[in-house]
């Protein structure tokens, strides 16, 4: 008896034989490919031999999914099949589906996390008349694997109703948030940008926010210490106040408001956008640019404060912030300025003073190394070589052609006008100076088309 139980108990504390991990390879990885993705890469953190196979998981660069509403007594449950892979970017795009209940969001959510999505892209049909409503946003939040949310003709609504801020930013590791065209604000106690603002989200460096509706507020706050990217366009009226404070800015654009601050010392680039009505002829137009204030919306004018190539001059930037449609009928002007050049600064100065909020207009801006204020005072160049003011003239096919047809005549005309407004804020040595270099004043642009290019 007494050699049967120690026989039990040599059988009890031996080790088991391990044979799961003594299998090929091949067939290792055919057991696996059973369990989700999740459990799987979970696995290789307790033991190496799993994490040897972790490169055999399947990994996708890219995946879409297209959401239409459900016929013929189909499940549209059914439709959030993911590959069995990791995915790095997820793009749902949704068709004639403006809500989903909270079961299939809970789905949906736990599909994405299961496949490990770095990057999202949620968007509403462009054909759909009503864009689809992301109650359940907060789910998103949670995926820790997300690192990037980009929200397309969505309305958010509903956003964390039990949810505090706080909570918001330990949960998140989102670095770029990205909203084109998407309603704010219209269901639910909290406003959606407030609260997440609110929550100071610790790695957010990109923020994107291009003509969402409904802010629901007459002064607009940014302001981070993580931010390095921000875009904030809005067509709201009622906005009077933008204020900015993100100390790692490197990069900004924004409206011009009534009341613009501006607190970025670190921003390497950076594009205020203002709007007049010129008319259709290249002259004309810059006879209204150089006129007294600017009051309606039929174009556009960027000031850029850079010293590096101004990012937004290429055409694919610049679709970013007016839609093709709209460049059909508007002038665009654009203008690079570097701040550190006294007669710049006073140029960018009297731009700012002329937008079409011109009565009670204010702004303090701290911008690289300059900070200018509305009652600032600059005289003319200094001593100096004068800085050449770049202009861009990016206009719609129809009006490029008639330039073309009176080309030298326009020329001549766009020069004459430039060195008018070139004589009125440099010395007499410094006028002279330029025109003796003969260098080229007005040239079609070699690099963006239906654009004429000045210096002045």
């Amino acid at each position: 008896m007494e050699s049967q139980c120690r026989r039990r108990r040599e059988q009890v504390s031996a080790p088991a034989e391990d044979l799961l991990t003594s299998l090929q390879d091949d067939l290792l990885i055919s057991i696996l490919s059973f369990l989700p993705i999740k459990q799987r890469v979970a696995l290789s953190a307790v033991c190496s031999c799993f994490r040897r196979l972790l490169p055999s998981i399947p990994r996708l660069d890219a995946f879409r999914l297209d959401v239409v509403h459900p016929s013929g007594g189909v499940d549209i449950s059914q439709q959030f099949t993911f590959p069995r892979a990791l995915i790095r970017q997820c793009h749902i795009v949704f068709h004639d589906v403006t809500e989903l209940p909270k079961p299939l969001w809970q789905l949906l959510v736990g599909e994405l996390v299961e496949v490990g999505v770095e990057d999202l892209i949620l968007e509403t049909s462009s054909r759909c008349k009503r864009w689809f409503n992301l109650r359940e946003i907060c789910s998103f939040f949670g995926i820790k694997s997300l690192r990037s949310l980009s929200l397309r003709r969505i309305a958010v609504g509903g956003f964390c109703d039990r949810l505090l801020p706080a909570t918001i930013a330990c949960t998140t590791f989102l670095t770029s948030l990205k909203m084109d065209h998407c309603l704010l604000g219209l269901y639910g106690r909290f406003h959606f940008l407030h609260s997440f603002l609110a929550s100071s989200c610790p790695f957010l460096e990109t923020l994107h926010l291009i003509y969402c509706a409904e802010l629901y507020a007459r002064n607009l706050t940014i302001r981070s210490t993580s931010i390095k990217h921000l875009v904030l366009l809005h067509n709201a009226p009622y906005i009077r106040t933008i204020d900015v404070c993100c100390p790692k800015l490197e990069s900004l654009t924004v409206n011009v408001a009534a009341d613009l601050r501006i607190e970025a010392p670190k921003v390497q680039h950076a594009s205020l956008l203002l709007r007049l009505n010129p008319p259709a002829d290249p002259p004309d137009a810059l006879t209204k640019l150089f006129g007294t204030a600017f009051r309606s919306v039929f174009a556009w004018l960027m000031l850029n404060s850079s010293t590096t190539p101004n990012g937004l001059a290429t055409e694919n930037e610049i679709d970013r912030i007016v839609s093709r449609k709209d460049k059909e009928d508007v002038v665009i002007f654009n203008l690079d300025f570097n701040l550190k050049d006294q007669s710049s600064t006073m140029i960018f100065t009297q731009f700012l003073k002329k937008c079409h909020y011109n009565i009670d207009n204010e702004f303090n801006i701290h911008v690289g190394p300059a900070h200018i204020q509305d009652n600032q005072l600059l005289h003319h160049g200094s001593t100096d070589a004068v800085e050449l003011i770049k202009l861009r003239m990016i206009m719609p096919e129809k009006t490029f052609r008639g330039f073309l047809s009176k080309q030298k005549e326009m020329e001549e005309e766009l020069k004459q006008m430039g060195l008018r407004k070139l004589k009125s804020r440099t010395s007499r040595d410094q006028f002279d100076d330029v025109l003796a270099s003969n260098e080229s004043l007005v040239e079609v642009s070699s690099s963006i088309a239906n654009c004429i290019e000045m210096k002045f």
